[in-house]
């Protein structure tokens, strides 16, 4: 019985080795990307080729432009940075206008939604700020909010791109609100 055994595990040890090779041949010829190649080193070699790396989508800028307050005509000026992820973006800027005895300083954050991604992108946008205002008989700390829209323009072949853009801000008063429209033009220098 002894024997019958040792002769039987023989078999089926012999037999499944066999087999197994025969697959893993096949399995070897089905797929060929398995093989090994000789490499040597006269073989020509391309160079690597490294695609582009996306923009970051941050970008900062400056603007400069008129102020009309209270029927008074001023200047603005203001610089911002941008942080988009997609078609939106947030701006956090700093904005200061001047018209006959009165001045505003201005820190706001707008939410920004362009309206095509082409070389000419339109936007809107909107936000809050808080305003720091002087005048000749007042002087006050308060909340605004910020209504506008504009165009980018992408200039071929440099670092920058022109800004156009058009804002009404209500700064919101006690007494009674302040309301003003800034029309402003600049550069904005996106991060690569």
């Amino acid at each position: 019985m002894k024997i019958y055994i040792l002769v039987f595990s023989f078999l089926l040890t012999s037999f499944s080795n066999i087999s197994f090779s025969q697959v893993s041949n096949q399995n070897f010829k089905e797929r060929p990307y398995l093989e090994l190649k000789k490499f040597t080193l006269k073989e020509k070699t391309e160079p690597m080729k490294i695609p582009a790396l996306p923009s970051s989508g941050a970008a900062v800028g400056y603007n400069m432009g008129l102020a009309f307050i209270q029927s008074q005509v001023g200047f603005a000026v203001g610089v911002f940075a941008e942080l988009k992820t997609g078609g939106f973006s947030f701006i956090p800027q700093a904005n200061y206008w001047t018209a006959s005895g009165q001045n505003n300083f201005e820190l706001a954050g707008l939410a920004r939604f362009y309206l095509s991604p082409e070389a000419l992108m339109p936007y809107l946008d909107g936000g809050l700020g808080v305003n720091f205002y002087n005048a000749e008989n007042t002087s006050f700390t308060k909340l605004s909010i910020l209504i506008g829209g504009g165009i980018v323009l992408a200039v071929p072949k440099t670092s920058f791109d022109l800004i156009f853009d058009g804002k009404y801000k209500l700064i919101i008063n006690d007494q009674n609100n302040i309301s003003c429209f800034i029309f402003t033009a600049g550069m904005k220098f996106p991060f690569k």
